[in-house]
């Protein structure tokens, strides 16, 4: 028993170091964009890992893999995409997020083109991203706001790639973190294709070689309030070959006087740090025999 004690101390003492890794997006929180058909889709599934949406290119490149949030409040969003560095000099769009239910996605209207157009499909807040400088204002968008459509006709549906104009400033120049060149292992999605005669893209089972980004550390702590907030988040590129989206909860918070609010340890962390405690206990107690 003691033995087991031991080993389980150093076992929960190598998580927490380890912790920091890139293994912690959070809680993947990906919902299907209800913008793919089967025989359109690249595996046919409302899965987005390995799936565009219809009728536009299928690769790794282009594909957008997950959204995830953590136990802080911070939303991370993972792709095939670099979105930074764009692709075929089409750009990154902005992160659009509701919070009353009502948003607009997967509706295919026909209309193409980089347009500027009012209204936002009824997000409620974007966070305006900056890629060069790695940060981002945030919006509350209003009656008077508007943003820039998708520019191909076909994928209307991944609406609204950009934010344009209007809407009430939040918070400006909030940093992000970036990620590149992760592995199928390091984000749990499939990344490598090859082409069969130029017809058919498969996935490369077991190379585990990968080509994933992660875009992390998105605080959302300005949406949070003393009640629960459910939210919808959305992203696209400026194409609008792949449209990602998420949904979400953040908890409530306990106001403390002007303080702000109270944050409990999720029971997981107060697990690993328990067991970690006792295995430090169980070498002390050990040491002090031997001495």
């Amino acid at each position: 028993m003691k033995k087991f004690t031991e080993i389980l101390g150093i076992s929960m003492l190598v998580v927490l170091l380890s912790a920091g890794s890139v293994f912690a997006f959070g809680t993947e929180i990906t919902i299907s964009d209800e913008n793919a058909s089967g025989g359109n889709s690249w595996h046919n599934s409302v899965d987005e890992d390995q799936e565009v949406e219809v009728g536009m290119n299928r690769s790794q490149e282009w594909d957008m893999e997950g959204f995830f949030l953590d136990g802080n409040n911070n939303l991370s969003m993972v792709g095939g995409y670099d979105f930074v560095n764009g692709l075929s000099n089409l750009a990154s769009g902005d992160v659009f997020i509701d919070v009353d239910g009502d948003a607009i996605f997967g509706a295919i209207n026909g209309i193409g083109g980089n347009r500027v157009v009012e209204g936002a499909n009824n997000y409620d807040y974007v966070l305006d991203m900056d890629f060069d400088n790695f940060t981002y204002d945030v919006y509350e968008l209003t009656d008077e706001t508007t943003s820039i459509t998708s520019k191909v006709w076909r994928n209307q549906g991944s609406n609204p790639w950009r934010y344009n104009d209007g809407g009430n400033l939040i918070a400006e120049n909030v940093g992000f973190g970036y990620q590149a060149g992760l592995t199928d292992a390091e984000t749990g999605f499939r990344g490598d294709l090859a082409e069969d005669k130029g017809a058919t893209y498969g996935y490369l089972a077991g190379t585990g070689l990968g080509s994933h980004y992660a875009v992390t550390g998105l605080d959302l702590d300005f949406l949070a309030s003393d009640v629960p907030v459910e939210f919808v988040a959305h992203f696209t590129m400026q194409c609008g070959n792949d449209n990602l989206m998420g949904r979400g909860n953040l908890a409530a918070v306990t106001h403390r006087g002007s303080g702000g609010s109270a944050e409990s340890p999720e029971p997981a962390t107060m697990f690993l740090l328990g067991a970690g405690l006792v295995g430090l206990a169980a070498f002390r107690k050990r040491f002090v025999r031997k001495a």
